[in-house]
């Protein structure tokens, strides 16, 4: 299963995108789904929070595939993002120093929910945050 929803950057839309979320979960009886409902919210408000300081008002595309037993949701918007000099900072976060701060520990909940965070600068004003979790565990059997 996969779909590919084109929002635009509002408080509203990230509602949706939750309700969304939260009803495909329940459907396709997704392993981890509070997880992934919480990570799809995290990566769908930051870009939207990044959009409204830039003042820009395209579509933000929210991608989600569900296949091979893995579940893998991207978020691209049209802000500049995190540059990329801090993506390793951004990616060897941890709960303890001064990395736990107000803005930015989505990004550290979002690493403990799945099995790859990843950043992708498409262009000097798109922006792409990637994640993907496995849904089935060590010892479980399809």
């Amino acid at each position: 299963m996969e779909f590919t929803f084109a929002i635009t950057p509002s408080k509203q839309s990230v509602l949706l995108i939750d309700q969304l979320m939260e009803s495909y979960s329940e459907l396709y009886s997704i392993p981890y789904a509070r997880d992934m409902c919480f990570v799809m919210h995290e990566l769908v408000i930051n870009a939207v929070e990044a959009m409204e300081k830039e003042g820009r008002s395209e579509s933000i595309e929210v991608h989600m595939r569900n296949e091979d037993e893995k579940l893998r949701i991207t978020v691209t918007d049209f802000a500049k993002g995190i540059p990329q000099e801090q993506w390793p900072v951004v990616l060897d976060m941890s709960a303890d120093g001064d990395n736990f701060c107000e803005r930015g520990r989505g990004f550290l909940f979002i690493q403990h929910m799945v099995d790859q965070l990843w950043f992708e600068q498409v262009s000097d004003v798109q922006f792409l945050v990637g994640v993907e979790k496995k849904l089935v565990t060590a010892g479980e059997v399809t």
